[in-house]
């Protein structure tokens, strides 16, 4: 199976947040990757739809906050920076997974 992601990078189409923070583990969950083995390998991106993390930091030095890899971070949606976001790993990597079985299904 070939799996292939097309972005498109027009303003009105800008994911939401929840959306990137699926967006940016989709492929691997659709590939067959372990929840552990996302936890373990930090994943993120910095591209111009979003910026996305699995754990890390979020906030301004010296107030920095540690998010622990069981979340997934969004602070950023196409060019504008937000408020940070944090989605559960768990419960989107559940989603997608049930997404990828429900078309297998059909």
């Amino acid at each position: 199976m070939i799996l292939v992601r097309l972005t498109f990078n027009n303003m009105d189409n800008l994911l939401t947040p929840r959306e990137a923070a699926k967006d940016l583990i989709s492929v691997y969950v659709e590939r067959g990757d372990s929840l552990e083995s996302l936890r373990a390998g930090y994943q993120g991106t910095s591209g111009e739809d979003y910026y996305a993390c699995i754990g890390g930091y979020v906030g301004e030095f010296p107030n920095l906050k540690k998010v622990s890899n069981d979340k997934i971070v969004v602070s950023r949606i196409g060019s504008q920076k937000i408020e940070p976001q944090i989605f559960s790993l768990v419960e989107l990597f559940n989603e997608i997974k049930l997404g990828v079985k429900q078309v297998a299904l059909f």
